[in-house]
């Protein structure tokens, strides 16, 4: 079964999901998305490494109102958005299943709905919860 995502150079994978990033052998920078050359030191000696799909909650937020073009959802509900530490870099996107979150939370790699084009699902990254429910 494919997998229709926003932008398949994201991904190092959709089955498992997993996020492509790329690591500098000059200073051993980790940058997501992944890039020809390093950001830190201007390195041209770049792999493209598979991130880890485990991480926590470094910071976040909840937008409640419709943002404007050209971002793109069948019917707006209110989202979190947040930057997701894991490990050798930290990874801004979405936060799914709920709007309320901890800074430090563990968190995983989801596929996550981003809209419906032409009826196929299209799908984004996002990070859920690994205890589940609301927090405390």
């Amino acid at each position: 079964m494919v997998t229709h995502v926003v932008d398949e150079t994201l991904f190092a994978s959709t089955d498992p999901v997993t996020l492509r990033g790329s690591a500098c052998a000059d200073c051993g920078a980790h940058v997501f998305p992944a890039m020809a050359s390093c950001p830190v030191c201007a390195g041209v000696d770049v792999t493209a490494v598979a991130l880890p799909t485990e991480g926590t909650v470094w910071s976040w937020t909840t937008q409640h109102f419709a943002p404007k073009p050209p971002f793109r959802t069948d019917e707006f509900q209110p989202f979190s958005i947040g930057y997701i530490d894991l490990g050798p870099v930290i990874v801004e996107g979405w936060l799914v299943g709920r709007t309320t979150w901890q800074i430090g939370e563990p968190v995983r790699l989801v596929l996550a709905k981003a809209w419906t084009d032409a009826g196929i699902d299209v799908h984004t990254f996002g990070f859920e919860s690994m205890a589940g429910g609301e927090t405390p």
